[in-house]
């Protein structure tokens, strides 16, 4: 099953610019209203992560289903087969609902870097997803090709300065395309870039660290700070820094089961803690929510802190 899936990712990336199929509109349209200008020298940069997690679980939901029996790598060799002719979003369907739960965490990203004065573009339909997954599942060949093509939309579009909003996008284009070209543009995470957050909240949180920020981007004080200067008291369980625990989110495009117990021995072991866990990835948040964990993005609880002052 495992090269069937491959396959479609593969297929997928090439054909539509992300792993699973995903309308324009589920990736654009958390901008509608804020007045983005298109393009420029820094541009936000979503890596359209966020937005591709209720196709994501709809995706992994079929995995599941089909995971184990017999008939498994022929269902997907039909999908693949399918994905060269069709958009696959007519079969993988998500609810209004799930789509307007992360459209308004990016728009809240967007809007705290706008209130805290950072200006940017945007590229609205033109960007493409960061082949993260390509990467991380070890497709170099493919990943190589998808990578140069991002970079070279960037470039004529005469972009300088990325600013990415979750910790793999974040990865792979500040550590990892120089590996495999001449990139020569800055990247930093939005939690780099914000400054204290003065918020009101009085809330007890429980921080999971994302592996990819903690222990490859030394991502680890800055969404500290920002929670504690938006009010919140951050309670941190023992595997957290750079010793967090995984959420399962990176195999769950192979291995569904797998991740699914590796997610619940997180939130089991987060749940000791504290009622409410806060993430700073959309892999951490799809994951311990399938695994019935509360969880909130930081992004979320900072936009909360600001609620009535002007945001």
């Amino acid at each position: 099953m495992m090269r069937e899936i491959l396959d479609i990712i593969v297929e997928n990336t090439r054909r539509r610019g992300s792993p699973v199929p995903i309308p324009e509109r589920a990736a654009t349209g958390w901008a509608d209203g804020l007045n983005i200008p298109f393009g420029g020298d820094t541009v936000i940069y979503t890596g359209l992560l966020y937005q591709m997690i209720p196709y994501l679980n709809s995706f992994v939901s079929l995995l599941e289903r089909v995971e184990g029996r017999g008939f498994s790598p022929l269902v997907l060799k039909t999908g693949k087969v399918f994905g060269k002719l069709f958009n696959l979003t007519g079969i993988i369907r998500v609810s209004k609902e799930e789509q307007m739960k992360q459209l308004e965490i990016v728009r809240n990203i967007a809007k705290l870097l706008m209130k805290a004065g950072i200006s940017f573009g945007y590229l609205y339909g033109e960007e493409m997803y960061s082949g993260a997954l390509l990467h991380d599942l070890g497709l170099e060949r493919d990943f190589e090709k998808h990578a140069v093509k991002v970079y070279r939309t960037l470039k004529e579009r005469g972009v300088k300065k990325i600013i990415t909003i979750d910790p793999h996008t974040t990865n792979v284009m500040r550590s990892v395309y120089p590996k495999y070209m001449e990139f020569d543009l800055e990247v930093q995470s939005y939690l780099e870039l914000l400054p204290e957050v003065r918020g009101s909240v009085k809330e007890d949180v429980v921080i999971h660290d994302s592996c990819i920020y903690a222990r490859l981007e030394n991502v680890i004080e800055q969404p500290r700070s920002l929670l504690s200067s938006a009010g919140f008291r951050i309670i941190e369980p023992k595997r957290s820094r750079d010793m967090t625990f995984c959420c399962g989110g990176p195999v769950e495009s192979l291995f569904p089961s797998l991740s699914g117990k590796i997610a619940r021995l997180r939130a089991d072991e987060l749940r000791k803690y504290g009622e409410k866990v806060v993430v700073m990835c959309p892999i951490c948040l799809a994951s311990l929510s399938r695994a019935g964990l509360k969880v909130e993005d930081i992004s979320s609880c900072l936009a909360r802190s600001l609620e009535g002052k002007d945001f």
